[in-house]
């Protein structure tokens, strides 16, 4: 893990991408909300909601260029319950937006976990540099 806040009984982190598997197999009985670019049926746990991002015309996935509707299919399910929300698509929406749409991209997410009582944690890889990543923390946590 590389970084952790904990606000009112709250999860709010940033961590390695090898991780993502270890939050989502964490709690089996707490709802997860996965913004990913696997594909739904590689996502083993029963208790994700997974939102697809691709580029695809698919019945399942979202399109990248449509992060109102990562929004509003996040937003619609941290409502119902408290949440485990796991963005796990920031370096190819990072590609597909630029840094700092996504980095609002991101700010909005982890509003939308506090404002539900839901975890909020954002994989990052090697491939984003230091500089970024302080960033993301700063925002994140």
């Amino acid at each position: 893990m590389l970084g952790i806040f904990r606000s009112g009984g709250i999860d709010l982190q940033v961590i390695d991408y090898r991780d993502v598997e270890k939050i989502l197999n964490r709690n089996t009985s707490r709802h997860k909300i996965l913004i990913t670019r696997k594909h739904p049926r590689l996502i083993k746990p029963q208790n994700v909601y997974p939102i697809w991002i691709s580029k695809l015309e698919h019945p399942q996935a979202v399109h990248p260029s449509q992060l109102y509707r990562i929004e509003h299919l996040t937003w619609e399910h941290a409502q119902r319950q408290p949440s485990d929300i796991i963005l796990d698509a920031l370096e190819y929406l990072m590609i597909e937006h630029g840094v700092v749409s996504t980095l609002r991209f991101v700010g909005k997410l982890r509003d939308m976990a506090v404002l539900t009582n839901s975890n909020f944690y954002v994989s990052v890889s090697d491939g984003i540099d230091e500089k970024t990543k302080a960033l993301i923390r700063r925002i994140v946590e």
